[in-house]
């Protein structure tokens, strides 16, 4: 497992795997003994690992020297290249803003309207038009095109989700851990070699490509970029960073009654006991990594109700005072595993007083400040903008829409969050924009798609969605969040100089998800999946599937898997009769219908859409809704029952799963373009070109042939 120093900033390197088991297995008790000497590095779950540091303070003296004798050399070497670079580059800087599921149909209307001025100006100064996405048009399928310029057959990226062929079990599709060796020393557990987080995004970054011919970038929070890659430049990561506990974002709601059902479903739920006026509970956090089982460490808190209505919360040294239907600010928190401690932050909020007492933590962040996992690039960067500004939001998808979904957050508290992660994210841009210069500025900020998710269903009649009030706040939420998005492009426009250029991109659009469609339900019905004998219906992730005699299975949103011979742990289907039963699906998915509507637009065998060495990678068969539907919370689960369609009663009621023709993004631009029809494929190529980068061959977009 990678190392980073005590003070959470480089990475130093790990125990190598050449080393005799022996002086190995000495290096970890030496680790253990004296923890002066050490640094350590947390996975989502894969534990630490140790190594000495003395003999690397002796290297860093001496790099540190040699960089002081080379130190005019390399800056005369610097200045030329710079030179070179600006006589081919066409602008000293491109800002790149991308904001997250901007709809085409939503910014134009609002535009003729006259209600977003600063987009109207890109519009009639420069460019703009429809921006075509990936299909299925989802962010980690979309930002992962936009980033490489090729087509998913060639970054493997397909979909939030992938499954394991070896037990048919979902696998995150954007990155992998891949655990270390350790000894088992009675109840404990001590690393003998590093373990590692792997990127699974394949081919090359248009950072990464302009790193090379030495154009720096600035990325920010751009999706599918955990861990962040090594290029010359700076990354924070965006959309696939896990929280500390290694999830996609895993809350707690604390009670001192857990008589209520519902809450019991799909939140984690923890009780509180009174001792008198104090309430008492545990925070669960990461697995423990030296002890056999890996159990969850934990850290005692306490809540003193007050007079005023409000709660004292007491964590370790920090003291907050928590207010009804308020978050408060970030507290830090200190999970203990021996010697070391990693470092989290919480935001929580006090829910009710009476009759029960709740409170809800959000999902414990990885504190930038000592960073546990590496969540930017140089390692010290996310150090960096926490001393500089005070902590911040790492968790890739840190807007709890889930509380959302299940009431534990309102609508108001809900969109609080998403604007303080919104100021936040301006904060870390406006630093890039004074320090970096020249080269590419990247971020991508996704107030927008959060917010259309979780209230699209005030802006259609037909959502069966609950309407939790008639606020003016609420019914105007997504308006608000498209007229915020324009004040700060007019911020960016008026800070702009003549040398630089402005790009505007989003992934995709949205619309309504009305009705979901239990797709193994429907493989079920027809014949395709078969459940045990004496079952009727499954448990979550395929619990009581028949894999000796399921032909077919579907995961993700938007994915439909084959049981095909030599590649899943049972399969059965040959090639020939892979191929043949991908057609069939897909005639008879074709034909669905909710009464008189189809229920897709288009379905895909992966070969119609898909190219590249990852194709075999891919579902067999991709699944293209029309707006309104889209697949069931249960199916995407892996449940199957005897439901073909349900009404959607989530408050997370808009959506993209559809095709690219149905939800296209934006692409502004503060000049004109030679391209009328661009497509997320073509940003990388037309930074390239925007460079005097020549386009490599494996780049498949177009230069959009930006003027000026």
């Amino acid at each position: 497992m990678t190392l980073i120093s005590k003070r959470g900033r480089r990475p130093l390197g790990g125990a190598s795997p050449l080393l005799p088991s022996a002086l190995r297995l000495s290096l970890g008790i030496f680790s253990l003994l004296f923890p002066s000497f050490l640094g350590a590095y947390v996975g989502p779950g894969a534990g630490f690992a140790f190594l000495g540091s003395f003999f690397l303070v002796f290297l860093a003296f001496f790099f540190a020297l040699f960089n002081l004798i080379t130190l005019p050399f390399r800056a005369l070497v610097r200045r030329v290249r710079r030179l070179r670079r600006r006589s081919k580059s066409r602008f000293r800087r491109v800002i790149l803003l991308g904001f997250d599921g901007m709809d085409y149909t939503l910014t134009e209307g609002m535009m003729d309207r006259g209600e977003l001025p600063n987009f109207d100006r890109l519009r009639k100064e420069g460019s703009f038009c429809p921006l075509r996405s990936t299909d299925p048009p989802l962010s980690p399928v979309a930002w992962s095109t936009f980033a490489t310029g090729v087509n998913p057959g060639k970054h493997n990226i397909f979909d939030f989700l992938s499954r394991d062929p070896k037990n048919y079990l979902p696998l995150l599709s954007c990155s992998s851990v891949h655990p270390g060796k350790s000894y088992r020393w009675g109840r404990w557990l001590v690393p003998l070699s590093k373990a590692r987080i792997s990127l699974l995004r394949k081919s090359r970054s248009y950072w990464s490509l302009l790193g090379q011919e030495g154009i720096p970038s600035l990325v920010l929070r751009v999706p599918i970029t955990f861990p962040p890659e090594k290029f010359k430049g700076i990354q924070l990561a965006g959309l696939g960073t896990p929280d500390l506990r290694g999830t996609q974002g895993s809350s707690t709601l604390f009670s001192t009654s857990l008589s209520d059902a519902s809450l019991l479903a799909d939140n984690r739920v923890c009780l509180l006991e009174r001792e008198g006026e104090i309430l008492k509970g545990e925070i669960e956090g990461p697995p423990h990594p030296f002890l056999d089982g890996s159990p969850l460490m934990r850290v005692p808190f306490t809540l003193r109700l007050l007079p005023d209505g409000g709660a004292e919360l007491k964590v370790q040294r920090e003291r907050v005072v928590l207010r009804v239907n308020a978050f408060s600010p970030w507290v830090r928190i200190a999970f203990s595993a021996g010697p070391l401690k990693v470092w989290g932050l919480s935001r929580w909020v006090l829910r009710r007083t009476e009759p029960d007492v709740e409170v809800y933590l959000a999902p414990l962040q990885i504190d930038p400040e000592e960073p546990s996992m590496p969540i930017s690039y140089p390692g010290t960067f996310a150090p960096y903008l926490a001393k500089r500004f005070g902590s911040f939001a790492t968790l890739g998808m840190a807007e709890d829409t889930w509380a959302l979904n299940e009431a534990i957050l309102d609508d108001r508290i809900f969109r609080d969050q998403v604007y303080d992660d919104q100021v936040e994210r301006e904060r870390a841009f406006w630093d890039g924009w004074e320090k970096q210069r020249e080269g590419v500025l990247t971020a991508v900020f996704e107030a927008t798609d959060r917010i259309q998710h979780m209230f699209w269903r005030y802006t259609d009649s037909s959502s069966p969605a609950p309407r939790d009030t008639d606020s003016p706040a609420s019914t105007d939420a997504i308006p608000e969040v498209y007229r915020r998005m324009d004040r700060f492009l007019g911020e960016v426009l008026s800070r702009k100089k003549s040398d630089e250029a402005v790009l505007v991109v989003s992934d995709h659009g949205f619309n309504l998800f009305r009705r979901g469609f239990h797709l193994n339900s429907w493989l079920k019905r027809e014949g395709y999946l078969v459940l045990q004998e004496g079952f009727t219906e499954s448990g979550k992730w395929f619990a009581n599937v028949d894999w000796s005699k399921t032909k077919a299975y579907g995961t993700g949103l938007s994915g439909l898997f084959l049981n095909r011979k030599g590649r899943e742990r049972d399969g059965f289907l040959t090639r020939q009769e892979a191929e043949a039963l991908q057609r069939e699906i897909q005639e008879k998915l074709t034909e669905v219908k909710d009464g008189d509507e189809r229920v897709f637009d288009a379905v895909f065998r992966r070969e119609e859409i898909y190219e590249g060495p990852y194709v075999e990678n891919a579902p067999d068969i991709v699944l293209g809704y029309r707006p309104g539907f889209r697949v069931s919370w249960e199916s995407a689960v892996g449940f199957v029952d005897d439901r073909l369609l349900s009404d959607n009663t989530r408050r997370w009621s808009g959506d993209h799963s559809f095709t690219a023709a149905k939800v296209p993004g934006i692409f502004f631009s503060d000049r004109k373009v030679g391209v009328t029809d661009p497509g997320l494929i073509d940003i990388a190529p037309t930074l390239l070109s925007l460079f005097g980068v020549p386009k490599p061959s494996f780049l498949e977009g177009r230069d959009l042939e930006v003027k000026g």
